[in-house]
């Protein structure tokens, strides 16, 4: 029974040995290994529908002209109402 175990112990042992560094080798080989380590950040996926319009670049207050966030109410320059 004993005798089993150890066999057992050294196939795993040997797997590991043996099938990390050939699993590498094929990763590289592949180019998926770098191709891993080249991707940057990934940029954020936006929810609209392929055929909507995307929504304007800015939005600017109507008193001075500032650019301001499309979910702002009020102008945090002048103070005026966003509408």
């Amino acid at each position: 029974m004993m005798m089993g175990v150890g066999l057992l112990f050294m196939a795993l042992i040997g797997l590991i040995v043996i099938g990390v560094p050939l699993l590498i080798v094929a990763l590289i080989a592949g180019g998926r290994l770098t191709a891993l380590f080249k991707s940057g950040p990934r940029q954020a996926e936006t929810n609209f529908p392929a055929s909507a319009p995307k929504p304007s670049a800015e939005r600017k207050c109507a008193t001075c002209g500032r650019v301001v966030s499309p979910d702002w109410n009020v102008c945090p320059s002048c103070g005026a109402a966003l509408t």
